[in-house]
């Protein structure tokens, strides 16, 4: 999975901007706990021969 993050820095410090997904998805966030939401609701991709745990 690869994903795009425009990352800008507020004066007061607070974190804002966009995640882009490969396919061009895009999510707007506001401080780091909606950044880290986005990023954990993300599901990767499994590849072809990827049969998960075992």
């Amino acid at each position: 999975m690869q994903l795009t993050v425009d990352l800008l820095r507020r004066a007061d410090g607070r974190l804002e901007g966009t995640v882009i997904t490969e396919t061009g998805s895009e999510q707007a966030f506001s401080g780091t706990l909606d950044l880290l939401r986005i990023l954990e609701d993300l599901q990767p991709e499994r590849a072809a021969d990827d049969r998960g745990p075992r």
